[in-house]
C-alpha cells in the first residue's frame, strides 16, 4: 500500500528503487521475527519459573485416597442385595470382607399365607424367617417342601417337634446367596448372620424369647448347611449383649453356645463373630474394664470347636464410651482403657467394631453422620490392641460407603483379611 505522503498518481518506481525497497522490507521482516522469537523465549522462561514455584509446596494429589490412621478396616457390616451387580458394587466400594446382620424367626399364622401354603402347613405351628431365602441347589429332607405360586417360592421347612419355618423368595431373591456368589468371584470373605428369635414381648424385653429355641436351632442347622455349601467363610451371631460375664445375660450366651455347636457339627473350626457392646457412662450400669475382660473371656469359651472372634462395638458412635482426647466427664472409662484390658486376655481374637456415626436421639433416623477425621481417631485409639477394625454405620444399610475417603478404599485392608 502507498505511504500516506505519496501521491496516488506518482509514476511507477524504477527497477533499482524497487530492489532497494525489497531489501529494506526483507531486513525489516528479519528484525521483527528476531524480536518475536526473543520475546517468546523470555515469556516461556517466566512461565516455567512460575509453574515451578507453584508446584514446589506440594505434589499433585494422589488418585488413591490416603488413610492417615494406623488402623485398618478388615470388614464392614453391610446389607447385600438380591441383584448380584448391586452387591458387587457395594463390595468393591468397601474393599473389605463383609458381615451381614441376621434375619429373625418370628411366630406366624398359617392364615396369613396363600391357601396352598396354609394347606402345606396344616396343623403345625408356623414361624416366619424374615429375610428372602430360596433353597435352589440344596437337598431338602422329606418333610420339607417348596410351594411355588407365580414367581414366589415358599419353603415350608420342618423345625422342632410340630413346627415349620416359612421362607419366601420372589423371583429367586436370596440376599445372602448373592453375597456368597459375589464374594467368591472377588476373593472376599463373607460372614453370614445367623437367624435369631424375637425378643421377649414383656418383662425383660432386652432378652431373647427362648420359648421356641428348638425351632430356632432346627432351622439354624438347615440354614448353616445351605450357606456353608454356598461358600460362606464364617457366621455372625447377631444377637447383642453387653460385654459382661453376668448370669443375667445367660439367655444370650446360651443361644451363642447352641449355635456354635450347630456350626461346628457342619463345618468344624469355622470362624464365628460376636460383637458385644460397651457401657462406660457414669449414670448407667457401668462396665469396668476388668468386668469387660471377664466377659470377653466368657465369650471365648463358647466356641464348641469353632474359632470365636470378638469385635466389641467401640461405643463412640452412640456415646456409651469416649475417646481419650474427649476428656468427657460423662464417661468413667475410655475406649483405650477397655481395649487395653481386653488385649491382656487374648490379643489374637480381638477386633473392634467402629461405630461410624455420632450420637443422636437413640433411633436409626436420629443418628448423625460422622466424619473421616473422627473415624480415623477411633481407629488410632484401638489399633495398638486389636487385629483389625469392622465398620458399622447405624442409619445406613452399608457401613462405610458414604464416608468420604473411607468407603472409597482408604483405611481398608482389602479383601480376605478377616479369618
Amino acid at each position: 500500500m502507498p505511504q500516506p505522503d505519496t501521491p496516488l498518481n506518482q509514476p511507477a518506481p524504477t527497477s533499482r528503487s524497487t530492489l532497494r525497497r525489497r531489501l529494506l522490507l526483507t531486513v525489516l521482516i528479519v528484525l521483527v521475527a528476531a524480536a518475536s522469537t526473543i520475546y517468546g523465549l523470555v515469556q516461556l522462561n517466566e512461565d516455567n519459573d512460575d509453574d515451578g514455584a507453584a508446584a514446589d509446596p506440594r505434589p499433585e494429589a494422589s488418585a488413591t485416597p490416603i488413610c492417615r490412621a494406623e488402623g485398618e478396616f478388615v470388614a464392614g457390616f453391610m446389607s447385600p442385595q438380591a441383584d448380584d451387580q448391586r452387591t458387587q458394587s457395594i463390595l468393591e466400594t468397601m474393599n473389605t470382607d463383609a458381615v451381614t446382620f441376621g434375619g429373625r424367626i418370628v411366630p406366624a399364622e398359617a392364615a396369613d399365607y396363600p391357601g396352598e401354603v396354609a394347606e402345606a402347613i396344616g396343623g403345625r405351628d408356623a414361624y416366619e424367617y424374615t429375610v428372602a431365602m430360596h433353597w435352589d441347589g440344596n437337598d431338602l429332607a422329606e418333610p420339607d417342601q417348596i410351594v411355588q405360586i407365580g414367581d414366589t417360592s415358599f419353603g415350608i421347612i420342618a423345625a422342632g417337634d410340630n413346627s415349620v419355618v416359612i421362607t419366601e423368595s420372589s423371583a429367586g431373591a436370596d440376599h445372602f446367596h448373592s453375597l456368597t456368589r459375589t464374594a467368591t468371584e472377588l476373593d472376599t470373605n463373607a460372614f453370614i448372620g445367623l437367624p435369631v428369635p424375637q425378643m421377649r414381648t414383656s418383662g425383660e424385653t432386652w432378652l431373647p424369647d427362648n420359648s421356641y429355641a428348638d425351632v430356632v436351632d432346627a432351622f439354624s442347622q438347615k440354614f448353616v448347611t445351605a450357606y456353608q455349601q454356598r461358600g460362606a467363610d464364617g457366621f455372625y451371631l447377631a444377637m447383642e449383649m453387653p460385654l459382661t460375664p453376668e448370669a443375667h445375660w445367660n439367655p444370650v450366651t446360651d443361644y451363642y453356645a447352641r449355635q456354635t455347636h450347630i456350626i461346628n457339627d457342619i463345618a468344624p473350626g469355622t470362624t464365628v463373630l460376636i460383637s458385644p457392646y460397651l457401657e462406660g457412662r457414669q449414670d448407667r450400669q457401668t462396665i469396668s474394664p476388668e468386668t469387660a475382660a471377664r466377659g470377653y473371656e466368657k465369650l471365648l469359651g463358647l466356641g464348641n470347636g469353632t474359632r470365636i472372634v470378638v469385635s466389641p462395638q467401640d461405643g463412640v458412635g452412640v456415646g456409651t464410651t469416649a475417646l481419650a482426647a474427649d476428656e468427657s466427664e460423662a464417661h468413667s472409662v475410655t475406649v483405650e482403657d477397655y481395649f487395653a484390658a481386653l488385649h491382656e486376655v487374648d490379643p489374637e481374637r480381638l477386633y473392634v467394631t467402629i461405630e461410624a456415626m455420632t450420637p443422636g436421639g437413640g433411633s436409626p433416623d436420629s443418628r448423625e453422620p460422622t466424619t473421616r477425621d473422627r473415624v480415623e481417631e477411633q481407629l488410632d485409639a484401638t489399633d495398638p490392641y486389636v487385629q483389625g477394625a469392622i465398620g458399622f454405620q447405624w442409619a445406613e444399610p452399608n457401613s462405610m460407603v458414604h464416608i468420604d475417603h473411607i468407603g472409597a478404599g482408604a483405611c481398608a485392608a482389602g479383601p480376605g483379611q478377616l479369618e
